[in-house]
């Protein structure tokens, strides 16, 4: 992926944890909360990559019966329209430290690479799923769009880790749509007709209206408004790191569910320009 200028800050709020008695505890709890500042660059992957990257797809699957590996492998072949979210290091920092994969970000083709197990099986997660939680005419829908040989479908790949902003997700979809067209200037199978991104969401019993939905990657719900297609379906029987915890159906934690959105590859400049306007670059 086109590497970024632009380096994107963190503050991380870091708050008291569980302590062994609750005197501990409440000193903790009295104590000034810790701002720390973080950069991040988003860089190619290399092959050491992988397992962070494959821990990073099994947080999206979680017990579905998809080969994260196989998916790995290929993001790791097609690295130049791959990226890792890596933090920043200075020159005295150590390396080996910092080579942790907070993210990553990209795109696989579900129509030309459809000789893949992995991506069968994706495809099969998809349909199950909106066969079971959606309208006949949405499940029609997509099966038509997933079998359409001449129209390509590709799947965005955006996963990280929970503290990272929004603000990211700029130049991530700036650098993937750089990176595209690129690719199809040589010829290579990224000339899309339609998108899907599987969102991870969580949706609360009680609250205000606008605060009983939540998205892990806040960007997400913009780029739901252009969709032509959305259905959820729960996840909540699945282990889950979730958005800050072990989120369960407790009413006060939220139900973990998942929203795949599907928008035409004509929306994507308005996609874009809504985060630009929202989120700012």
């Amino acid at each position: 992926m086109a590497p970024f200028k632009k380096q994107q800050k963190v503050d991380d709020n870091v708050s008291s944890s569980d302590s062994e008695n609750n005197s501990d505890s409440e000193e903790m709890h009295d104590m000034p909360e810790e701002t720390i500042e973080v950069d991040f660059d988003v860089k190619m992957p290399e092959a050491s990559d992988f397992h962070g990257i494959k821990n990073l797809l099994q947080q999206l699957f979680l017990k579905a019966h998809i080969n994260t590996s196989e998916l790995a492998d290929l993001l790791l072949q097609q690295r130049k329209i791959t990226g890792v979210i890596k933090q920043a290091c200075d020159d005295d920092d150590d390396d080996d430290d910092l080579d942790v994969d907070f993210g990553v970000f990209s795109v696989i083709n579900l129509t030309q690479k459809d000789n893949l197990n992995f991506v069968n099986e994706i495809k099969t997660y998809l349909l199950s799923h909106c066969k079971k939680m959606s309208s006949d005419a949405n499940f029609q829908t997509l099966q038509r769009m997933l079998e359409d040989k001449r129209k390509h479908v590709g799947l965005i790949i955006s996963e990280r880790m929970v503290n990272i902003p929004p603000k990211i997700a700029v130049p991530l979809y700036s650098g993937l749509s750089y990176d595209m067209a690129k690719a199809k200037s040589k010829g290579e199978a990224f000339d899309f007709e339609y998108f899907i991104l599987i969102s991870k969401i969580v949706v609360f019993k009680e609250g205000k209206p606008e605060e009983k939905l939540v998205y892990a990657n806040a960007e997400e719900e913009l780029i739901a408004e252009v969709a032509t297609l959305t259905f959820d379906f729960s996840v909540s029987a699945e282990l889950d790191s979730g958005l800050a915890g072990g989120w369960t159906d407790e009413s006060i934690e939220g139900h973990r569910k998942r929203r795949v959105i599907v928008f035409p590859a004509s929306q994507w400049d308005t996609m874009y320009s809504k985060l630009v306007q929202e989120i700012g670059t």
